[in-house]
C-alpha cells in the first residue's frame, strides 16, 4: 500500500512564517513550529484560534458539530484545518506577544547628580544587534547576586552614532543594594548587563479615535517613565493639547524644570505644571482633577507613587476619563529599598516563582483584575436575562451576544450554561441544548471572555424559584470556595486545595466532582506558557493567575452548583 506523499505548504502571518503540510493541522504546524499564535480548547468550540484567509485555500480536518464556533465565511478555525495551498492568515481580534527581552551589556558613559538624591545614569548597549524600545519601557539592570533592578528609559528611542544609548534617573534609596552599593561606585568604561526592554505602559503605534488630549501625571523619578511619552507626543503632531503634571515634597525634585519651561515656551500645546507636596496639601491627581481637562477626549499616563496612581485612576474615571484610557507604572519598594518599577495596583513584576506560572511580557494585574471585574458583572448580567423557558442552546446564544455587547473580543473558552440535571456535571461532559429552564430550577453560567487582550473566567449558580435544595447547593459551591481560599492563603499548595475542598463539600451535603482541577489565566492566551491544572500544583500557587474551580454535586438529589473565581490575596477584591 502506497504512503500519500506529504505537500509542503507555507502560512505567512504578519509576524512572520512557518511550514505545514496537508496532514497535520494548521495550528499543529505553526505550535511545531515554536511560533506564537492563539489558541485554547483545541476542540474547535471556542474560536480562538480563528483567523482571516488573506489567501489560499484550506479544508476542514473534521465535521463541525453543534458545539462547534463557527467562524465567518473569510475565517477558519486553525485547530480544525489543514493548509491545501500555501496561506496567508491575520487573527484580527488578537497581536503576537513581544520579542522575550533579551540580556545586553552596557557600558556606563556618564554619571551625574540631577538633585541631592537623584542620579543621572546613561549607558551605552552593546553588540551588534538593535535594541528597539518604545516611549514609556523600562530595562532590568542585572545585579551580581542575581537581584534584578527595573528603572525607566528616560531618553526618547533613537541610535546616537553606532550604538544605542539609555538614560536612567535613579533616586537614591537609603541602604539600597544598588543605589548605595553599586551606583555611587561607578565609573565611565564599565560595563553593567541589563534585560529589556518591558513594559506595556508604552506611547501607541496609532491613537484610538476620539483621543485629542494627552495629560500625564509623575511624582518623582516617575517623570524619566513619562518623557519619552510626551516627547513622542508633542512629534506626532496629532493632539490638539499636551499636559504634565509633575509631583515632588521640594521644588527641587522637578529636576527637569529648565528643560520643561524650554519645551513650554517653544511649542503651543503643550503646558507643564509643579505640583509641590510640602506647601499645599494637594497632589498632582487633585490639580489635574480641578483643572478642567476634556476627559471623555483623554488619554492618561501615571507613573510613580503607587498611592498617587491609585488614587488618580478613580478619581479622573469619575469624572468622565473612559476606563482604558488610563496607562500607568508605579514604583514600589523592593525588600532591600532599591527601586522597583510594577504595573499599577500589582505587586512587584518579579521573575514566575514555579515554571508554570509564566506569562508574557505585557501582562499586569491590572490587566487581570479589570478583566476579572468584568466578567463578575457580565455573569450576573446574563443570569438577570435568563428566563424560564428558555433552551440551553438559547441561553448560550443570549449570553455570547451580551459578552460582545460589553467588549468582550471572544471566548477563549467556551460559554457554558446548563439548566436542571445538567448542573451537576462539568462543562466537559455533553450538555442537552434542548433542556428548557423550568419556574422552579437551578442553572450555571460559566464564561470565559477575553477582555482587552487579558483571560477574564467567572462562573456562579442561580436559582429561578424557592426550592430550599436549590438555594443551599448554590451557597455550597460559594462557601467551598470561600474555605478554600482561606487555605490556600494559609500555604495549601494546589493540589492539596482540593483535598480540603471536598472536605467542606461533604459539610453542606454535597461532593466536589474532581473533574474540574482549576487552571491557569493570564494575557490571552495562557495556552502559550502551559495548561497546567490547579489540582496537579505541587506548590503554593502565586495570586492573580489561578482560577479556583469549584463543581459540587448534590449527595442525594440531581442537582449541582458551579462556583470560580481568579485566586486573590486581597478580600476587598476577591469575594464579591
Amino acid at each position: 500500500m502506497t504512503t500519500p506523499a506529504v505537500r509542503p505548504y507555507t502560512i505567512t502571518l504578519e509576524s512572520g512564517s512557518f511550514s505545514t503540510h496537508d496532514q497535520v493541522s494548521i495550528l499543529d504546524a505553526a505550535l511545531a513550529s515554536g511560533v506564537p499564535v492563539p489558541f485554547s480548547c483545541r476542540r474547535g468550540e471556542c474560536g480562538s484560534c480563528r483567523a482571516q484567509v488573506l489567501d489560499g485555500e484550506f479544508e476542514p480536518l473534521v465535521a463541525p458539530t453543534e458545539r462547534s464556533y463557527v467562524p465567518a465565511s473569510d475565517e477558519l478555525l486553525m485547530c480544525q484545518c489543514r493548509a491545501t495551498s500555501d496561506l496567508a492568515l491575520r487573527f484580527p481580534h488578537w497581536q503576537a506577544p513581544d520579542r522575550p527581552p533579551a540580556r545586553r551589556d552596557a557600558r556606563v558613559v556618564t554619571r551625574r547628580p540631577l538633585t541631592a538624591n537623584v542620579t543621572e545614569l546613561i549607558v551605552e548597549v552593546q553588540g551588534d544587534e538593535p535594541f528597539d524600545y518604545r516611549p514609556g519601557q523600562h530595562v532590568l539592570l542585572l545585579l551580581e547576586d542575581g537581584r534584578r533592578r527595573p528603572f525607566s528609559i528616560a531618553s526618547v528611542p533613537q541610535a546616537t552614532g553606532d550604538r544605542c544609548r539609555l538614560q536612567f534617573h535613579i533616586r537614591r534609596m537609603p541602604g539600597g543594594v544598588f543605589t548605595d552599593g553599586v551606583l555611587p561606585a561607578l565609573m565611565p568604561g564599565d560595563t553593567l548587563a541589563l534585560e529589556g526592554p518591558q513594559g506595556a505602559c508604552v506611547w501607541p503605534g496609532e491613537l484610538a479615535d476620539g483621543i485629542e488630549h494627552l495629560v500625564l501625571l509623575a511624582t518623582g523619578t516617575g517623570f524619566a517613565g513619562v518623557f519619552p511619552i510626551l516627547m513622542a507626543a508633542i512629534e506626532s503632531r496629532r493632539l490638539r493639547s499636551v499636559t504634565l503634571y509633575w509631583g515632588g515634597r521640594e521644588p527641587d525634585d522637578c529636576y527637569a524644570a529648565g528643560l520643561l519651561n524650554a519645551l513650554q515656551g517653544k511649542d503651543t500645546i503643550f503646558r507643564w505644571q509643579p505640583v509641590v507636596s510640602n506647601s499645599s496639601s494637594r497632589y498632582v491627581q487633585d490639580v489635574a482633577a480641578d483643572a478642567g481637562h476634556d476627559w471623555q477626549h483623554s488619554m492618561v499616563y501615571a507613573c510613580g507613587n503607587p498611592g498617587m496612581v491609585r488614587a488618580a485612576r478613580q478619581r479622573l474615571q469619575q469624572q468622565g476619563l473612559p476606563e482604558q484610557r488610563f496607562q500607568s507604572e508605579a514604583f514600589v519598594p523592593s525588600d532591600d529599598a532599591a527601586p522597583t518599577v510594577a504595573s499599577s495596583a500589582s505587586p512587584t513584576r518579579l521573575p514566575p516563582k514555579h515554571p508554570w506560572e509564566q506569562v508574557g511580557a505585557r501582562f499586569t494585574m491590572e490587566g487581570i483584575l479589570q478583566a476579572r471585574r468584568r466578567s463578575i458583572a457580565a455573569v450576573h448580567e446574563i443570569a438577570a436575562l435568563i428566563r424560564p423557558g428558555m433552551t440551553t442552546a438559547a441561553a448560550i446564544a443570549l449570553a455570547d451576544q451580551h459578552l460582545r455587547g460589553m467588549g468582550a473580543s471572544h471566548n477563549w473558552h467556551p460559554t457554558y450554561i446548563r439548566f436542571g440535571a445538567d448542573s451537576q456535571s462539568p462543562a466537559i461532559h455533553p450538555t442537552d441544548r434542548q433542556r428548557v429552564l423550568g419556574e422552579d430550577d437551578i442553572f450555571v453560567v460559566d464564561i470565559g471572555p477575553v477582555w482587552d487582550n487579558y483571560e477574564g473566567d467567572y462562573g456562579d449558580t442561580f436559582a429561578t424559584g424557592p426550592s430550599a435544595d436549590h438555594a443551599r447547593c448554590a451557597e455550597a459551591a460559594r462557601l467551598v470556595f470561600q474555605r478554600t481560599r482561606l487555605a490556600w492563603l494559609q500555604g495549601l499548595t494546589g493540589a492539596g486545595l482540593y483535598d480540603a475542598a471536598d472536605g467542606y463539600a461533604r459539610e453542606y451535603g454535597c461532593t466536589v466532582v474532581r473533574e474540574i482541577p482549576g487552571h491557569r489565566v493570564a494575557d490571552f492566551p495562557h495556552a502559550l506558557y502551559g495548561k497546567h491544572q490547579l489540582a496537579a500544583a505541587d506548590f503554593v500557587p502565586s495570586d492573580g493567575i489561578w482560577v479556583l474551580e469549584i463543581q459540587v454535586r448534590d449527595l442525594h438529589l440531581p442537582i449541582g452548583a458551579f462556583y470560580e473565581d481568579v485566586l486573590l490575596r486581597e478580600d476587598a477584591v476577591a469575594i464579591i
